[in-house]
Formats: C-alpha cells, sequence, structure tokens
C-alpha cells in the first residue's frame, strides 16, 4: 500500500514537471488575448443596406473563418451598424486587414466551352445589337476590308461570359452567375469521407428553385451549360472573389434536401471547399474602413493588479490554513505548487492545439478555480478533524476521510465543470475565455487531488510524526 501511494505521488509530479520542461523549452507559452498583448483592431462596414440579422450571421461567419485560420480567440462584435474585429497578436496592418477579407460572397455559374469566351476577348469594344456583336473589319475574298456594318452572330445564351482562373493555375470559361451561396444553409457544409473525401451541403428552402433551375440546365446540357467535354454532363462552376474553387458535373436534375459534392479531391481540398461553401452565405459583402493598433499597456496595468490582488489572496488564505491546520498546510502548499505548475502545461498546450488565447477573463478564471482547489483540501481536512475528534488515529482517519470527501470533491467539481463547459458552448468571446480556463483548471484541481493530496495525507497520516501531536490543532490518538 505505502508503494503505490509513493509512485502516485511521485509519479504525479514528475508528469506535472516533465509538462513544464517540454513547454518551457520548447517555448511553448500560453498565447495573451488582445487585452494583455495588444494587437489590431479592424471596423467593417457593409457595402449595401443590411439589417442588424444580417449584422450577426456576418459576425458569425468572419469569427468561425478567422478561427479556421487559427487567429488566436478573435473577438468579432456588431458596434452599431460595422463590425469590430480584434486580433490579437497582429502587429501589422496590412496583415490584420488580409485576416479579414473574408466576406467574399459564391457565385454558381455555369461552365461554358473555351470558344464561348475567345471571340468576346479578340474583338474590338462595340456595343452588341440584337444578339449580334460588332467585329473589327476583316478583308474579304478580293482582299478589301469588310464594311464596317458586317454583323459577327454571337450566342445569345453565352452572353456574359469570361474566362476565369482556378485555383490550380488553369482557367475556365464560365457564364453569367445564376445564383449565390445563399442557395446553401448558412454553416451546413462539411467535410465527408466515405468514399473519398467530398463535400456535403444542405439547401434552404428558397434556394433549391435557384440551385434546380442550374442544375438541370447543366444536366441537359442546354447551351447555357453545355457539355466541355464528350460524355460528360455540364458542370457548375463555385466562384470566389473571381477564382472558381471547383466545378463539379451534375449528375441529376433535381435536388431536394441538399448537394453532395465528389472528386478527386483531398482532405485540405475538401475542407477549402467547405469553408468557401460556408463564406458564401454572407448576406451582403464587408470592406474595412478602419484599421487601428491597440496598446497591450492598459490590459499590462490591469494584469499587473490581477496578479497582486491575487498573491495577496493567496497568501492570506495560506496564513489562515497554516494556523488553522499546522502541518498539514504544507500539504496544500505543496498541493497549490503542482497545481499552479499543471495549470500552466496545460493552458499553454490549449494555446498550441486551438486558438484560445489566455486573456483577462481566463486569469479571473484560474483566480475563481484557487478558492475551488482550497475548497478540497478544507472538505478533505475538516472530516479527518471530525474522524480524529471521535477518537481514530490518523493513519485510520485518513483514508475513511478521502473515501467519504472524494466523491463530495469530484461532484462539486463535476458541476463546475459542467457550468463552465455549458457556458463555454454558448457563449463568445472574453466570457468563452473564462468559462475554458475555469474548466482546466477545475480538471487540474481533480488530477492533483487525487494523484498527489491523498497519496500525500496518506503518507504523512502514517508517520511517526504525525502520532500523539497536535497535527493540525487536534491531539492526535495513539491507538
Amino acid at each position: 500500500m505505502r508503494r503505490r501511494l509513493w509512485i502516485s505521488l511521485i509519479g504525479s509530479v514528475l508528469v506535472v514537471i516533465a509538462a513544464l520542461v517540454y513547454n518551457v523549452a520548447t517555448d511553448n507559452t500560453p498565447v495573451l488575448g488582445l487585452d494583455l498583448q495588444g494587437g489590431v483592431s479592424v471596423i467593417l462596414a457593409p457595402t449595401e443596406d443590411a439589417s442588424s440579422e444580417d449584422l450577426l450571421v456576418i459576425r458569425d461567419l468572419i469569427r468561425d473563418e478567422l478561427e479556421r485560420r487559427g487567429i488566436a480567440e478573435p473577438d468579432v462584435r456588431v458596434q452599431g451598424e460595422t463590425i469590430v474585429v480584434d486580433l490579437p497578436g497582429v502587429r501589422d496592418q496590412q496583415e490584420a486587414l488580409d485576416a479579414v477579407d473574408v466576406s467574399g460572397v459564391v457565385e454558381l455559374r455555369p461552365v461554358l466551352n473555351f470558344s464561348d469566351c475567345a471571340p468576346a476577348e479578340a474583338a474590338a469594344p462595340a456595343p452588341a445589337v440584337s444578339g449580334f456583336r460588332r467585329s473589327a473589319p476583316e478583308p474579304d475574298s478580293d482582299g478589301d476590308p469588310a464594311g464596317p456594318d458586317q454583323p459577327v452572330p454571337v450566342n445569345p445564351s453565352t452572353a456574359g461570359a469570361e474566362l476565369l482562373p482556378t485555383r490550380d493555375g488553369n482557367a475556365l470559361c464560365v457564364g453569367t452567375a445564376q445564383g449565390t451561396g445563399e442557395v446553401f444553409v448558412r454553416g451546413s457544409a462539411e467535410t465527408t469521407g466515405h468514399t473519398g473525401w467530398g463535400v456535403s451541403v444542405d439547401l434552404r428552402g428558397d434556394g433549391q428553385a435557384v440551385w434546380n433551375n442550374l442544375a438541370a440546365q447543366c444536366y441537359n446540357t442546354a447551351p447555357t451549360c453545355p457539355s466541355t467535354q464528350p460524355g460528360l454532363r455540364g458542370q457548375i462552376a463555385i466562384v470566389l472573389d473571381g477564382v472558381v474553387q471547383s466545378a463539379p458535373q451534375v449528375n441529376q436534375t433535381n435536388f431536394t434536401d441538399g448537394v453532395a459534392i465528389s472528386g478527386s479531391f483531398t482532405r485540405s481540398e475538401a475542407d477549402g471547399l467547405s469553408a468557401v461553401l460556408n463564406r458564401g452565405a454572407f448576406p451582403v459583402e464587408v470592406e474595412a474602413q478602419e484599421a487601428r493598433s491597440v496598446s497591450a499597456s492598459a490590459g499590462a496595468e490591469s494584469l499587473n493588479a490581477a496578479i497582486i490582488a491575487g498573491l495577496i489572496g493567496v497568501a492570506l488564505v495560506l496564513t489562515f490554513l497554516v494556523f488553522y491546520y499546522r502541518k498539514l498546510a504544507l500539504v496544500i502548499i505543496a498541493g497549490l505548487i503542482v497545481w499552479g505548475m499543471a495549470v500552466f502545461s496545460a493552458a499553454s498546450f490549449v494555446s498550441g492545439w486551438t486558438n484560445y488565447a489566455l486573456s483577462l477573463a481566463g486569469i479571473t478564471g484560474i483566480i475563481v478555480a484557487v478558492g475551488v482547489t482550497v475548497d478540497s483540501y478544507v472538505v478533505f481536512f475538516e472530516r479527518m478533524k471530525d474522524e480524529v475528534r471521535n477518537g481514530r488515529t490518523l493513519k485510520n482517519a485518513a483514508p475513511r476521510s478521502f473515501k467519504v470527501t472524494w466523491r463530495t470533491i469530484w461532484s462539486a467539481d463535476l458541476i463546475s465543470i459542467l457550468g463552465a463547459g455549458i457556458l463555454f458552448w454558448l457563449s463568445v468571446g472574453s466570457v468563452r475565455g473564462f468559462a475554458l480556463y475555469l474548466g482546466i483548471t477545475t480538471l487540474c484541481d481533480l488530477y492533483v487531488c487525487y494523484f498527489f493530496t491523498r497519496p500525500a495525507v496518506l503518507l504523512l497520516a502514517r508517520s511517526d510524526r504525525m502520532v500523539g501531536k497536535k497535527a493540525f490543532g487536534l491531539e492526535v490518538a495513539t491507538a
């Protein structure tokens, strides 16, 4: 029994120290939020009239895209008729403007033959009249120029065709847009991998008719969406910011609930297309109006004040615990040190694996969790004191007390974790940071309590130094 306790005690400390050494050696420290490290704040405004609901939709889509790009805890909020985006850690204003340039609207355009684009590029600028386009004079069979009024017939169904680049560096001839990303349910696009990587996206009720109209043209290889290769149906080009992101072939005429896009995609290509389809759900376009740098000086002052207040509070609590629990307070002090190292490593790993930064709100969550951790010791030790008052030896009281109080401790911590999880799920911005670090620190409390505090107290209770003396304010029985 004693051997297992030592293994748990030493092993838990070694795990925490190893994680701390790894993070320090690799310079993997918690990413700080805008209020602590500064950054850039960008103000976006819609290019046309937008309702408050439109602005909220754009806010959510911009936040999702920035988080997907790995921007650490961006703060995106609606402020009046504008959207404010705070980017922590970004120093260059142009970098910030590029980061928030995510509001391009997806267009759905039929793919045409290259010959439909060639005349438009070769012809001299001239007005089109009744389905005919005037062209530059050409020599006739006798070498004389043709008359200036000689019409060149063009296909009315391909008017407005243009050549656009594709993501792989090629080009496609596409017709005019017949729909936008608004035909899709916002945020419904996701990567699939059942029989190869692909993308599935849901159709909105009012978007089915728009999509099916274009799909029927391409499936039936109508002049507005012809077959560009023998044996193939027509293709729908998914265009974002003048670049063809994908051009899937249409294999059916009618779509009801959703659309599945498959092909020779890689995982990253499928993820990129999903993001494009979700980006295409912007109800209106927005553009940057202002970008300004934000200093971390105010946040640094608040951080210093929070640290000083936290240290004073912890010092007062520890002073009381030393006076109240005597020698057992050493276990609390050692446990808080181990817990602090575990919290630092956990915060470092979270910052490295995700895009959540440590802000003042997160520090508030950590300070609150100090009280939760100390409370675990108080519950445990008070139960031990009750057992000793009833005449039990400390050696018998310690394991019995932990067995009883462990259910109370993990139940209370579980409620705290569930509350933090719900708050994290329902909230955004700084409140989410508070919930995240409250949950992380509470998990660290459970780890330290079971793998460090339990064996430390049980081993100390078996020590001869704790027998017959006032170990923690009470005379301990010797038998």
